[in-house]
């Protein structure tokens, strides 16, 4: 039997209520529930504490915009100069990725309304025009990212998600202006997008999950073969530094 907790945060996905959107009044929440309006004013404070209702004295109570969850964002906070200076620990941001992104184009796939595919698709168009400049797109690319998880309708990924997303345009701005460097990855990128897309927008849940993982999984690989090249490079200028260079003058 789900918790009244989880039964408000299902309503909340029913009704398809945006960030900022107001919940019902408490009487009529309640009437909907079942339960007293004790109960409910119980339960919507322990949704307060998580961060995901913000309550009005007068105003009612309304869905948290994600930036509300300043507890994430102060505990992510150390790992911004990590992400933007230790080499290899976009390894790490991928890892999670995968964790997150999959299950998000999953649930947006199951749960998206017609607000959220318009919004997605407009994202989508965004990175495809950026594509030419890599700091450009690494924004576009982590707002369409964001959107899918936006559309999911998840409370709580969606405000991990949120708590990520300086987080994310860093890893995604280092991988960008990395791929950029191999031709047609921008191409194959996009093309990945377009599918993970489509396949929320035809509601196909597993399908969606899978073109995630493999945009995912590209993104790996090609950073991986960019890292080897780079240590090759550095391997071989360091070996014709040590080679004695033979004595070619007359």
């Amino acid at each position: 039997m789900p918790t009244l907790a989880e039964q408000l945060e299902a309503f909340i996905v029913r009704s398809h209520l945006a960030p900022g959107a107001r919940l019902p009044p408490e009487r009529t929440l309640a009437a909907d529930l079942g339960v007293s309006r004790s109960r409910l004013r119980e339960t919507i404070q322990q949704l307060v504490s998580r961060g995901l209702i913000v309550s009005r004295r007068g105003g009612g109570n309304f869905i948290a915009e994600p930036a509300a969850d300043l507890a994430l964002d102060q505990a992510l906070k150390p790992l911004q100069p990590l992400a933007e200076s230790e080499a290899g620990y976009w390894r790490d941001i991928l890892e999670i990725r995968q964790s997150l992104e999959t299950d998000a184009a999953y649930y947006a796939a199951l749960r998206a309304g017609q607000q959220d595919k318009e919004r997605l698709t407009a994202a989508l168009d965004a990175v495809c025009a950026a594509s030419d400049d890599a700091a450009v797109q690494s924004r576009a690319d982590a707002a369409f990212h964001l959107a899918i998880a936006e559309a999911s309708h998840n409370l709580v990924l969606r405000q991990v998600m949120s708590g990520l997303f300086n987080l994310l345009k860093v890893s995604i701005a280092e991988s960008l202006t990395k791929l950029h460097q191999l031709p047609d990855t921008v191409e194959a990128l996009n093309a990945q997008h377009r599918s993970i897309v489509e396949a929320i927008l035809a509601g196909r849940a597993e399908e969606a999950r899978h073109a995630a993982a493999l945009h995912l999984s590209f993104v790996e690989d090609r950073l991986r073969h960019i890292e080897e090249e780079a240590a090759r490079l550095r391997r071989a200028t360091a070996l014709r530094h040590t080679i004695p260079q033979e004595d070619t003058s007359p």
